[in-house]
């Protein structure tokens, strides 16, 4: 029986993933999941989801009647995700490839006053469609250093320049998926770059439609 389930054009199982601004230790986040059906072999009646829990060997966690399920992920724990079809014999199909690594961060409240070093946090939503705000800290006596914050696709072309803030602190910048033009850009990974002075930090993020 060849059951194996259908894989995206990057090769994983589609997962959808939102990173929350502030996340504490032991808050439970929902992250759903999403795969294709098979389309060669026999026809899946139902999918066993197996879970695999900051490395460990993978286990049955849920059966799933159709092409979604939702991961309760915990805060600080890395999971990765399977789906095996099962036809309607009750006959298991072969495990999918593994799933995007799911791990939300504990993310501690930024300090008053300026960073020692200027750098990015984590855009939240990441996932997203098509907004997203990113967070960048510029550091005291940057005001005589360039600073530059840009995106890059993942060809590392650029495609947006914005003018950050020079004010030493902690600032936000929204970005809603078009580029310099005005053209708003296809479904993708996309990388964002804070230069001042003689620092660099980067960021990626993942924009779907």
């Amino acid at each position: 029986m060849n059951n194996r389930l259908q894989r995206t054009t990057s090769g994983l199982l589609f997962c959808l993933i939102f990173v929350l601004p502030s996340l504490a230790a032991g808050q439970v986040v929902p992250v759903p999941f999403h795969w294709s059906a098979p389309t060669q072999g026999t026809e899946a009646v139902s999918y066993n989801v197996w879970v695999s829990r900051n490395g460990d060997a993978p286990r049955i966690e849920a059966t799933a009647r159709d092409t979604a399920w939702t991961l309760e992920a915990s805060v600080g724990v890395e999971y990765r995700v399977f789906v095996q079809g099962v036809d309607a014999l009750e006959r298991d199909g072969a495990m999918s490839p593994p799933s995007d690594v799911v791990y939300l961060p504990e993310l501690q409240p930024e300090q008053d006053g300026p960073p020692s070093f200027a750098g990015l946090r984590p855009n939240y939503p990441n996932p997203f469609n098509p907004e997203t705000t990113i967070r960048y800290g510029v550091p005291a006596g940057a005001q005589d250093q360039r600073i530059a914050l840009e995106l890059y696709d993942i060809r590392g072309q650029r495609v947006r320049s914005f003018q950050p803030a020079e004010t030493p602190g902690w600032h936000t910048m929204v970005w809603n998926g078009r580029d310099d033009s005005g053209t708003l850009l296809s479904s993708g990974h996309y990388i964002v770059r804070l230069v001042c002075g003689g620092r660099e930090s980067t960021w990626k993020m993942t924009m779907l439609k």
